[in-house]
């Protein structure tokens, strides 16, 4: 492992990160927030190009934002089958502690969304112009709250 996925991963288990990406020794971005969100956010900031991340649970999706994002490394205790492939076809080193068929929905009854939303293209930037759109339509869905 390199020293810089090291930092991340090491910083993902002990400060209770849901991602890290780390360049050159240095922690450039975190986040504590659940989903896929932080690493669109990484990838809208362009901390990625060059860094080796670690993240909680890594499917499709989030592989399809590193590649796009230029990362050099991911490190990550859960894994989906099509993150492992899509990161082997782009070259990107990857260290995961346990690989899954497919990473599941927070209710565990199918498979997550975003994992579902990627499933049609092999090409990145068609995979996170998918998520973008996916989460768009998501965040429109929700019923705004009435005030009485």
């Amino acid at each position: 492992m390199s020293g810089d996925l090291k930092i991340a991963a090491q910083l993902l288990a002990e400060e209770g990160q849901s991602l890290v990406v780390v360049r050159n020794g240095r922690m450039l971005f975190s986040s504590r927030l659940p989903g896929i969100q932080p690493l669109l956010d990484a990838l809208d900031n362009n901390v990625l190009p060059g860094s080796a991340l670690a993240d909680k649970v890594f499917g499709r999706a989030a592989a399809m934002i590193a590649v796009q994002g230029q990362v050099t490394a991911v490190h990550t205790p859960v894994m989906s089958q099509g993150a492992a492939e899509v990161l082997s076809e782009a070259g990107v080193l990857y260290c995961a502690e346990r690989t899954v068929p497919q990473i599941k929905n927070r209710e565990g009854t199918g498979p997550c969304p975003m994992e579902a939303a990627t499933e049609f293209t092999v090409v990145p930037e068609k995979g996170v112009n998918a998520v973008r759109k996916l989460l768009k339509d998501l965040h429109s869905a929700v019923p705004l709250k009435q005030v009485h």
